[in-house]
Parts: structure tokens; sequence; C-alpha cells
């Protein structure tokens, strides 16, 4: 082996739909900021538009572009994707997202990298035409790294996925930055809260139909809302034919979740569905117990009965239910929180979710069998 063969490093082009506060994006961000810079060279880029995460993934040091796009479906995106990943000699790349998935999938018919992966983090309902690019490009990818175990259906049924090439790296949190609160600095009420954007997914509506049975036995209980989004004044309109004003909070959005959640006694997410919510390992993280609903990705971090409570979705009654159990029990949350932390700790960590993408990169890399998991 020459000198070059050992101090060469891979090149990782991450590609995706923009820089807009998102949860994948936020994801992605974090994530190329832990990537060994020893052994890859990084570059990232959006396909379609900047946003205000820009400077943050340009304060990572690693070349960052931006094709912006021109129309909805911009078909000059993958020959311009494809001039970079040639400038960068990418060895792989990984896509983020629709958009940049079918422009990434596009580009490779112009420059073929050895590897091409997906990071599939959502759930939501592809329109005929996403189902229809997914499926007429599913083979241009290598694997498809997705956020849960549930959500291979959804991958293979939409997407027309090859189930071989699904692998599950679950997100990770970082523990040192979600940490329990002394009790001196919760508040003296027991409250119970939520982070979300008010859409129409998280199930706003059935918590607020659920508290007033709670208010009706613990009339000292509240509850605080972070989020802002398209449902907020539906919602408050909500607040005030319940008649429970007095106990709910919107906070708007907040840069600040930790500190937010360390507000909090109980983290309650009664979501419709979910792919797997980043929100409620930083909940557990934090030490809290989580009522929350039993859909895809939740399933697999809330444990029943142990790291809190799932109920239905779209139940109201079982919501009620669960938050009366615990606004009475302080020993029961007590228990919850410091079991929702442990299993964080256990199979959680960024650190955990950063070394499962990298033996991922460098099993591809190196031409071992890419269907093996």
């Amino acid at each position: 082996m020459n000198g070059y063969e050992k101090t060469h490093k891979h090149s990782i082009v991450l590609v995706v739909n923009g820089f807009g506060v998102g949860g994948g994006e936020l994801k992605l961000l974090e994530l190329a900021g832990r990537l060994d810079r020893c052994k890859y060279e990084l570059a990232i880029v959006s396909v379609g538009q900047g946003g205000a995460l820009e400077e943050r993934f340009r304060a990572l040091g690693v070349p960052v572009h931006v094709l912006r796009k021109w129309c909805g479906f911009d078909v000059r995106l993958p020959f311009h994707l494809a001039a970079l990943l040639k400038r960068h000699r990418a060895d792989l790349v990984m896509s983020t997202l629709f958009y940049a998935d079918i422009m990434t999938a596009m580009a490779t018919f112009f420059y073929r990298p050895k590897a091409l992966v997906s990071w599939e983090v959502i759930t939501g309902q592809l329109s005929w035409y996403q189902k229809w690019a997914y499926r007429r490009l599913a083979n241009r990818f290598t694997r498809v790294a997705a956020v849960s175990q549930s959500i291979h259906p959804f991958i293979i049924r939409d997407r027309g996925q090859d189930p071989q090439r699904i692998s599950t790296i679950y997100y990770g949190v970082d523990l040192d930055k979600y940490r329990p609160l002394a009790p001196a600095e919760k508040s003296a009420a027991v409250v119970f809260g939520t982070v979300a954007r008010l859409v129409y997914q998280k199930g706003h509506t059935h918590l607020l139909d659920a508290i007033p049975g709670v208010l009706a036995r613990h009339p000292e209980v509240r509850w605080r809302f972070v989020g802002d989004g398209e449902l907020k004044g539906e919602l408050e309109a909500q607040v005030q034919r319940l008649g429970i004003a007095q106990a709910v909070e919107f906070c708007g959005r907040r840069d600040d979740v930790q500190q937010q959640l360390g507000t909090f006694d109980v983290f309650v997410l009664p979501s419709l569905w979910e792919g797997f919510p980043n929100v409620v390992l930083e909940a557990m993280a934090a030490g809290k117990p989580v009522i929350a609903t039993a859909v895809e990705g939740t399933i697999e971090l809330v444990v029943d009965g142990e790291t809190g409570v799932l109920v239905p979705k779209e139940d109201a009654a079982a919501l009620a239910e669960a938050m009366e159990r615990l606004a009475a029990d302080a020993a029961l949350r007590e228990r919850m929180g410091q079991a929702s932390r442990h299993r964080v700790e256990t199979h959680f960590s960024v650190q955990k979710q950063v070394a499962e993408f990298e033996a991922l990169f460098d099993r591809l890399l190196d031409g071992q069998s890419q269907f093996t998991d």
C-alpha cells in the first residue's frame, strides 16, 4: 500500500432539500458536525433553497453549496448536482427528504458514486407523483437508512424499495445537552407540556379536548404548548370554547427547547403519525415521563408503563386518563422519568447514531456486501 492509500479520505457529499429549520435538517446538521473528519472529506449541498440553517452548516468548516431552483421541479438541477459531485470526487452521497432524494438519484445517471444512501426520516403521505418518482428511481439507491423499524413498510410500499436495501439507524440525542433539571428548578404545579408544530399531524386538538376532564379533578394542573403553525388560531379558539384558557399557555416557537423541557413535569405528544419523534428522545433524555399516541416510531421509544404511557390516537378520553394518573402520583412521575433517561442513555445516544452511520458508510465504501444487515 502506498502513502496516498494510507492517508486517503473518502469524499462524502450530503444533499438536502434546503436549509430551513426542520427536524430532518437539524439532525443532518448534527450528524455532519460529528462525522470523523480524519476519515471523510465532507461537502454539503442544498438543492432548491437556502434558509436559516445555512450559516450553521457553513460554520462546520466544510464546503457548502446552494443550487437554487427556478421552478417546482427544476430539471437542470440533476446536471448541476452531478457536476458538483464530480468536482468533489464523491465516493458516497447521502440525500435527505424527497426533493433531494429525487434530484440526487437523477444526478447519478451523469455521475455515479460508489454508493447512494437515502436517509428516510418521515412517514407523511406521499402524493401520486412522489410515489411514481421514487419507484422509478428505487434501484439508484444503494441503501435506505430508516429512522425506525416501523417505517420499513412505508418505504417498501410507497417508495417501491427492496426490503434488503433498508437499514435502521435510530436518531440519537446529545445526552450532555439534554439533562434532567434539579427539582428546585421545576414549577410547583404539575405541568404537562408538548413541543411540536401546530399542525394536524400533531393531534393538539385531541389533547385540548382531554383537558377539561383533568381540570375537573386536578384544577391546579397546567399545560404548555411550545411551537407555532397554521392551526394556532383554531387551537386558541378551541381553548376559549372549552373554557380552559386559565390552564393553557401557547408559548410560540422557541429555540431553547432544552430549557422549555425543564419546565415540564410530563411530556405529551398526541400525534396521528410519526417517523421517529426526536422531541420524544429529547424529553426522555431530560428525564421526563412521556404520554404519547401509539403510532409508528413512537412505540419504539416509549415503553408503556415503564417510561410513560401509550394511548390510542385521536382518543381524548385515554389522554385524560393517562394525565390524571400521572398528575396524581409524583412517585410514578419520578420513576418513569428516571427510566426514560436510562433508556435513552442505553439505546439512543447521538454517539451511537453517528457510529452506526460511519459503520454503514465504511461497509459501502470498502466494497463489502451492501445487503448484509
